[in-house]
């Protein structure tokens, strides 16, 4: 498993940033878009992978 870091644009101009866990970059926008539903976030218009993590804390 790797860690990326992934960035959501929405619909109230405010960027989000956060970490996930997944296998490759496709699995990790399926993780942050599940994430996201969980969390009740309706307004984002786009999820992208910004890059490959060490670790969480990054």
């Amino acid at each position: 498993m790797a860690f990326f870091k992934v960035q959501v644009k929405r619909e109230s101009n405010t960027l989000r940033h956060f970490n996930v866990v997944a296998d490759r970059p496709q699995g990790a926008l399926q993780v942050a878009a599940s994430q996201l539903r969980e969390e009740g976030i309706t307004d984002a218009r786009a999820i992208e992978v910004i890059g490959q993590v060490q670790s969480l804390r990054d």
